[in-house]
């Protein structure tokens, strides 16, 4: 019930008239008369009701258009009484504020964070399509919010055909077990089910549900659209603006986001929740849906026994630490430049100078770099004698 119809119900308040060029004005008698008179007799009466009451035109073209479109035959009883209802089942209640509804409440059954703790300064970044300073597209920011959720992803959009973010939300569902709830508006449903058709979309890992606008009781009965479109991610992350999830909003139009964390995502929080429970359930049995893949298994990491007690104290102990290093340094194997020790002929290390026995001495031939060197080498050996007291060796 409208606030203004239950403001009429009490006895006690008086309705002032305020004019339509005061901020406050939103409901007008002579308005609701003269949509009467449009769907009962159609366009040219409501004209002339407009020019017998002296009202401004107060619908365009489009909206009349629109208006008598969406027009749906209501019954008040048709609720309480339906034709198909079977015998045995009980009435519902007649009461006007029943204690106990009729109908129950839907829940979020999937997991839904509970934040009512500080949820942090409150910052918003404003994103543009085509880009203003270079940073990425909108579809690129909203599938990497996705990526990157870890508890929730409540999505809330008038319309809702790309396959590349619903194939995103499928994953986020399905691999990391993320809860996902998607809020359409009713009348794109049959748009959505034929995308979800061409995704291949698996059974379950998400609640899909349909919404729509404040309904206009006359003697028939007009809903409007819910023309919302955000996404509400693990309940401290909210994505705000005029873009829809469509190819042609990611590449032909032109849009907004707004990326807001902090305590303003409680707003978005409570909407949510609100519309969830005056939406209606979503039957996807319709779809032709594949079987649910298998997870994949992550490989487990190989179990290491752990040390004993011995090694463990050598470990801790500082003592065998400085062993440990000094042994590292005076080992020739531990250099990368030295070759394995099994190498008989190392590159790095000169080959050992040829040795010269005698009778009574060894000699260590030097390298024959100079002839000066060889003549001088020869010399020398030749002029000592076997009996000398002191060895003929020559220092090299």
């Amino acid at each position: 019930m409208a606030l203004s119809q239950i403001q009429c119900l009490d006895d006690n308040h008086v309705n002032p008239r305020t004019h339509e060029s005061k901020p406050e004005f939103l409901y007008c008698e002579d308005q609701r008369l003269a949509l009467e008179s449009l769907l009962r007799d159609g366009r040219e009466a409501f004209v002339k009701f407009l020019e017998a009451r002296g009202l401004r035109g107060f619908l365009s073209d489009p909206e009349l258009e629109a208006f008598t479109r969406v027009v749906e035959p209501y019954d008040p009883g048709c609720e309480l009484f339906p034709s198909d209802a079977e015998d045995d089942e009980p009435p519902l209640s007649l009461h006007y504020w029943p204690e106990l509804s009729d109908t129950s409440v839907p829940r979020l059954d999937l997991g839904w964070p509970d934040c009512t703790s500080y949820r942090g300064v409150t910052r918003a970044n404003v994103y543009a399509q085509p880009s203003l300073s270079g940073e990425g597209h909108i579809k690129e920011i909203v599938r990497k919010a996705i990526a990157q959720a870890q508890k929730v992803i409540a999505v809330v959009m008038d319309i809702f055909t790309d396959v590349d973010i619903f194939r995103d939300l499928m994953d986020a569902g399905f691999k990391r077990k993320v809860s996902v709830y998607i809020l359409l508006e009713r009348t794109a449903l049959p748009h959505f089910l034929s995308m979800c058709q061409r995704a291949n979309m698996h059974t379950g890992h998400l609640k899909v549900r349909g919404g729509g606008g404040n309904a206009h009781l006359m003697s028939t009965m007009v809903r409007g659209r819910m023309g919302h479109r955000f996404m509400f991610i693990d309940g401290d992350k909210a994505v705000s603006g005029s873009y829809s999830f469509t190819w042609m909003s990611s590449r032909l139009d032109k849009h907004h986001i707004t990326v807001v964390t902090g305590q303003a995502v409680d707003a978005f929080d409570r909407l949510f929740c609100h519309l969830y429970m005056t939406s209606s359930a979503v039957d996807l049995r319709q779809v032709v849906t594949e079987t649910e893949p298998e997870p994949e298994l992550l490989p487990q990491p190989l179990s290491v026994a752990p040390p004993s007690a011995e090694v463990a104290r050598k470990l801790y102990n500082p003592k065998y630490a400085l062993l440990a290093i000094g042994n590292s340094s005076f080992n020739p194997t531990s250099s990368s430049g030295r070759n394995s020790p099994k190498d008989p002929n190392p590159q790095n290390e000169p080959e050992p100078l040829p040795v010269l026995k005698t009778e009574n001495t060894t000699q260590t031939e030097p390298s024959l770099n100079t002839h000066k060197e060889s003549m001088y080498s020869s010399h020398t050996l030749d002029s000592h004698s076997p009996q000398s007291s002191h060895p003929a060796g020559l220092s090299t």
